[in-house]
């Protein structure tokens, strides 16, 4: 892949269009070459985010799910076909990413994340992208981010026509625990098998939070820091939630 401080003609090549933006140029794309992003979940959500900044030049991309393939995921989670059902996610997931964009450096991550195994994982990489789908399991990756000084990436579906995004942690802006209680409780994916979920909801949500981490990437003024985009796929009143920071979530 050439120098870390240049790109080839290859990648000036494929990413042409990137480049062309003002936002981004040869010196952002050299960023995103540079980055290193771990998306945590292959849901929907995940596998969305991942084919997009595959595509893009993430230069390290890893990805962690511990989860096989059931046939119910097939209306939302893109990146799987009949022939997987019963096989690994991460497994899956690395060989359509691989086929995809071989320039980008792939880690197959098949654990289930924890505090334990957090130490060991979270230090090789700059972002941290949550795609999980339980409260607990965004509590438990927001206070590792916190403990290890990763920016956090959120997304997630909370009921059946709405998803979320927002960044934590990102210059001096909230926590993932920083939320009120009521925001923060609303934050979490219910029950698709129970509320029902149209395939596309986690395919825009996930759209949306791959943009952030490409925004972060190249130090856009414009992160999701301190609010919450909240996207309504049915009536399309988006709106943004304020966050507001409170110092008493932060580790001393």
């Amino acid at each position: 892949m050439g120098s870390p401080d240049t790109l080839t003609e290859l990648e000036k090549k494929r990413y042409k269009l990137q480049i062309m933006l003002p936002g981004i140029g040869e010196g952002g794309q050299i960023k995103i070459k540079n980055a290193r992003v771990l998306v945590i979940g292959i849901g929907g959500l995940g596998s969305q985010v991942l084919q997009y900044l595959t595509a893009m030049g993430i230069g390290t991309l890893g990805f962690l799910d511990y989860d096989v393939i059931e046939e119910v995921n097939l209306s939302h989670q893109v990146n799987y076909g009949m022939e997987d059902i019963g096989k690994l996610k991460a497994v899956v997931t690395r060989k359509r990413l691989a086929e995809m964009n071989p320039l980008v450096q792939l880690n197959m991550l098949n654990v289930q994340f924890k505090s334990d195994n957090a130490g060991s994982i979270l230090p090789g990489y700059d972002i941290i992208v949550d795609t999980t789908n339980k409260l607990n399991q965004h509590c438990l990756i927001s206070d590792a981010c916190l403990k290890y000084n990763k920016v956090m990436v959120l997304g997630c579906v909370t009921n059946r026509l709405e998803g979320r995004v927002s960044v934590f942690n990102y210059r001096g802006g909230p926590s993932y625990r920083c939320m009120s209680k009521d925001n923060g409780s609303k934050v979490h994916s219910e029950d698709k098998n129970i509320t029902g979920m149209p395939g596309i909801l986690p395919g825009i949500t996930g759209s949306c939070v791959a943009n952030e981490v490409i925004k972060i990437i190249t130090g856009s003024n414009e992160v999701l820091s301190g609010k919450m985009l909240a996207i309504d796929i049915s009536g399309y009143m988006n709106r943004l939630i304020p966050v507001e920071r409170d110092p008493g979530n932060f580790y001393k």
